[in-house]
């Protein structure tokens, strides 16, 4: 073989070699620019997916305003729509969730652009009825009692009477759906009494069943306070927590007055409430 065959050759098989070589850093160099361009892609799309959310700030801003007011314990909400179903099925709601029966008449009385106006109508126990209207007012829905009249004339019991009360139920476009609406706790409940007994007594009652499981602070004494607590020891020698708003006889736990040392509760032992105070180390005053 010749030299110029032989070179011929040398040349040959490098440029087929360099070929190979610049067709794979060529083809992995496409094979990144391809996923460069999907990568590009997905982190425009998720861009655009911002950008939305920024032009929608205002509706979501709206919208963490309401979600807001529904979390919130002294909010009001307006609902979406209104119909005598939906208002018949929420005091429905409203008796399950006091755990008792009323039974009264409902009727459509009166419509406008906003707000349906309903009355109800029977006789029940006094305190039933006390508890229904409460509830029915401190819950989230936007309803109105309007009227409410009680009377005692041919009713079959004492302590029963006889009841008419008109509400509203109001409603608008951007309002809440009914079926959001949850359980909103209130305050204690009223303090009861018999409208049929005189409401101030010069002596306690008798005729009231005491329930033996409340703590008598009339025979008992303070031990010890901490933030929110007062531990008490009772007739029979037994230490008892009590918490603000915990039920005693004939009332509940107030406050706690640290710089007195002091327990002070709120008590209806007359027909009105009044404060009686437990002292550290000491006995009752009034």
């Amino acid at each position: 073989m010749t030299n110029s065959s032989r070179n011929t050759l040398v040349l040959a098989s490098l440029l087929i070699l360099s070929g190979i070589v610049s067709f794979g850093v060529l083809r992995k160099a496409g094979q990144n620019l391809q996923q460069k361009e999907q990568e590009t892609q997905e982190i425009q799309a998720q861009v655009n997916d911002f950008s939305a959310m920024v032009a929608n700030r205002e509706a979501l801003e709206e919208e963490y305003q309401k979600q807001m007011a529904m979390a919130s314990q002294q909010s009001k909400v307006i609902l979406k729509t209104d119909n005598s179903a939906i208002s018949y099925d929420y005091l429905l709601q409203i008796l399950r969730w006091l755990n008792t029966d009323l039974i009264y008449d409902f009727a459509l009385s009166n419509q406008a652009n906003d707000y349906n106006e309903y009355v109800i109508s029977g006789r029940s126990h006094y305190m039933d009825i006390v508890h229904f209207t409460r509830l029915l007012e401190y819950q989230r829905a936007l309803l109105t009692i309007e009227d409410l009249t009680l009377t005692a004339e041919s009713v079959a019991h004492s302590d029963t009477v006889s009841f008419s009360m008109i509400f509203r139920t109001h409603y608008e476009e951007d309002g809440i759906p009914i079926s959001d609406l949850s359980y909103k706790s209130i305050p204690r409940s009223v303090t009861s009494y018999s409208l049929f007994r005189p409401k101030y007594t010069e002596t306690m009652p008798e005729m009231i069943a005491q329930d033996t499981r409340l703590v008598d602070i009339d025979n008992s004494r303070l031990i010890a306070i901490s933030e929110d607590r007062a531990f008490v020891r009772d007739s029979r020698g037994l230490i008892r927590i009590l918490s603000l708003q915990d039920e005693v006889l004939w009332g509940y736990l107030y406050r706690i007055d640290h710089r007195e040392g002091a327990a002070i509760f709120r008590v209806n032992k007359y027909g009105f409430e009044e404060n009686q105070i437990l002292y550290l180390s000491k006995g009752i005053e009034e």
